[in-house]
């Protein structure tokens, strides 16, 4: 079987994959469907192999030569599509593990935290109560908050997070939001979460994984839009 032939099998493949996955129509265009769902180079790859499937099944003639032979590369690619949608990244695959992330508890002094933050390049940091459960995110933001509504505010070296415990909370950020998933969770999905717009126009921050998504459970890692960037890096090299 030449690359040609083997194109046309694994298109095939990946397109009864996709249309069962997301319970479409026989009819539908399923890899036009996926490339949709995806975005820059990924999604300029998909249309390309659609584009060439369409020549291959439409144009070729047995009266002529063979054009052409489809590259190596593009089978590769088709096959570790295929392997990534039967065996998908799931959230505890793609998430900053929990022994990674940097947590801070309401007794934590702001001056050092904030320190560590900057070393380790942090913006948000989840604070945690003595049972491991998340009480809510601290950020720059949260602390300019305090001190624009307490003008006589100082913070110094005793100062701790208790102090700020009111503006904590996660439904107290003005500008972001926060959601939760369950460690199985397919990668797909995740995506989907960030691509989503909330009403309240707040912008989606970070996504906290918990054994079945419950926001009374301990937090076993955290995932960003930077996690997913290096968790779906599926292109033509």
């Amino acid at each position: 079987m030449n690359n040609n032939d083997l194109f046309e099998r694994l298109y095939n493949e990946l397109e009864d994959i996709i249309r069962e996955k997301y319970k479409l129509s026989d009819n539908a265009s399923a890899i036009y469907f996926f490339e949709s769902k995806v975005s820059g180079d990924l999604s300029k790859n998909f249309r390309m192999l659609r584009e060439l499937r369409n020549y291959i099944v439409h144009d070729k003639r047995l009266d002529t030569i063979n054009a052409f032979s489809v590259t190596d590369e593009a089978i590769d690619f088709l096959n570790r599509t295929i392997n990534q949608l039967q065996k998908p990244i799931r959230a505890i695959d793609c998430c900053i593990p929990k022994n990674q992330i940097l947590f801070a508890k309401l007794n934590t002094s702001i001056i050092p935290l904030m320190q560590e933050m900057l070393d380790r390049n942090i913006s948000h940091v989840p604070v945690i109560d003595y049972q491991g459960i998340l009480y809510g995110v601290y950020s720059g933001a949260t602390l300019f908050l305090s001190l624009t509504e307490k003008e006589s505010s100082t913070i110094d070296q005793y100062t701790t997070l208790e102090q700020l415990k009111k503006y904590l909370p996660i439904n107290q950020h003005i500008s972001e939001r926060y959601d939760f998933v369950g460690r199985t969770m397919p990668i797909d999905e995740i995506i989907d979460l960030f691509k989503q717009s909330s009403e309240d126009g707040k912008k989606l921050k970070m996504i906290f994984v918990t054994e079945s998504g419950n926001p009374t459970e301990k937090i076993i890692g955290l995932i960003t839009p930077w996690n997913i960037l290096d968790s779906t890096n599926i292109s033509l090299q």
